[in-house]
């Protein structure tokens, strides 16, 4: 191998570390415990309580004739 081969794995080797360590120490740092779903969840609740309400036009139909 050439000097130029050898100088650039020389180079190389700690770019790549800090570029995996980097990313290693701020999931280290800042570990996500759970996911937070709270917002999903009110929304999912919100749109299945605003489907399972007739509107003016089902409930007319849906009424029985009196």
């Amino acid at each position: 191998m050439s000097a130029v081969v050898m100088a650039n794995i020389l180079l190389a080797i700690p770019f790549l570390a800090a570029f995996i360590g980097v990313r290693l120490w701020l999931t280290f740092k800042r570990p996500e415990t759970a996911s937070d779903h709270a917002e999903a969840r009110a929304y999912l609740r919100a749109r299945s309580a605003l489907a399972a309400t007739p509107t003016k036009q089902q409930a007319q139909r849906i009424k029985p004739a009196a």
